[in-house]
């Protein structure tokens, strides 16, 4: 049998468990700006640091932070190895008989050395749309169906999803070839790896335009905003990395979405250090593509500053596209006081 023979695709026997795999290199997780303001501060501290080192004109790579699920595939002989999950960066979970099924990912490669290449699993929204159409029990989001799949023991159910990856770095190899993102990208592409477009400047104002300009609804898939890279690998050697993230990258977050609902009661919750925190629970409303019915008040203080009473119009967003978060009341709207707690909710 042929090692990318479409035999191999096919979904087999559900597994008992998924085992962990340990990563050759550490998959970053990126620091997040929300601005222009804080973008361009950021390209100003890289080409400080890239003057001060007498290195060449910073260039930068875009490219879109898709909102899927990282993975990370590891090949050795011209072979596909072993398919994970990003895990913690350091250690994931080993999904190669569920990765196998996705038709964009090659089984067989050129390169004979060992690698890691990292990209992002996502179900297109045609797909969703598609799915919802023949099944009673709608799919919410294209993200936690494609996370879901990917996570369901049972292959078969993986490949029903007809997931798609796209790949956006090298993030290992043996012996090395590739001196920045660009030549990463091409490399990708030569090697039967599907890409997306990658736009490289030394303009920063460039990089800004170019995200603004951005049509989400133009995409048949869902992005949560757009990832700045410097593009040669040499100044990034140089510029590091902290405890969490690397200095050569960052991720420009699209502001998230916002829509209107009810306040239906605050329920006061007991935290593990025994903290009180107010609970909304508010009318069900679609939301990012989910359906919201909770959302977080940080503390009395915040339900005063934010107006909110029984019955209000608030205004909810989700914080980073995950959580929901009540920003204000509609002016005049609900009924009485949110009352602050005397004794403990949990026990009296």
């Amino acid at each position: 049998i042929l090692p990318d023979s479409p035999t191999q695709r096919v979904g087999g026997d559900p597994l008992p468990c998924f085992e962990p795999h340990t990563h050759i290199h550490r998959l970053w997780s990126l620091d997040k700006v929300r601005t222009r303001e804080d973008l361009i501060d950021w390209g100003r501290r890289v080409e400080r640091i890239a003057e001060s080192q007498q290195l060449p004109k910073v260039k930068y790579a875009l490219e879109y932070k898709f909102d899927g699920l990282t993975i990370n595939l590891t090949y050795e002989g011209g072979r596909l190895i072993t398919g994970a999950t990003r895990g913690n960066g350091i250690v994931g979970e080993d999904i190669t008989p569920q990765i196998k099924t996705i038709r964009t990912v090659p089984l067989t490669i050129p390169f004979k050395g060992k690698m890691e290449v990292q990209g992002e699993c996502y179900m297109k929204l045609s797909v969703l749309d598609e799915i919802n159409k023949t099944t009673d029990e709608k799919l919410k989001n294209a993200r936690n169906a494609a996370a879901g799949a990917l996570r369901n023991l049972d292959p078969k159910v993986t490949a029903s999803r007809k997931l798609d990856i796209v790949f956006y770095d090298v993030n290992y190899m043996s012996p090395d070839t590739v001196a920045s993102q660009s030549d990463g990208i091409e490399w990708l592409k030569n090697h039967k790896f599907r890409t997306e477009k990658l736009i490289i400047t030394s303009d920063i104002d460039k990089i800004i335009a170019e995200i603004e300009a951005v049509n989400r609804d133009a995409l048949d898939f869902d992005i949560d905003g757009m990832v700045v890279k410097v593009n040669d690998f040499s100044l990034r050697d140089k510029l590091g990395y902290t405890d969490k993230f690397p200095r050569w990258a960052v991720a420009y977050k699209f502001e998230a979405e916002e829509t209107t609902t009810v306040l239906k009661e605050v329920r006061w919750q007991v935290g593990r250090t025994g903290k009180l925190t107010p609970l909304a629970v508010l009318e069900p409303v679609q939301l990012c593509g989910a359906t919201v019915s909770r959302a977080t008040l940080n503390n009395y203080a915040d339900i005063v500053r934010k107006k909110v009473r029984p019955g209000s119009t608030v205004f909810i967003r989700r914080s980073n596209d995950v959580i929901p978060e009540i920003l204000a009341a509609v002016d005049g709207t609900g009924e009485g006081e949110i009352e602050r707690p005397t004794v403990c909710p949990a026990c009296g």
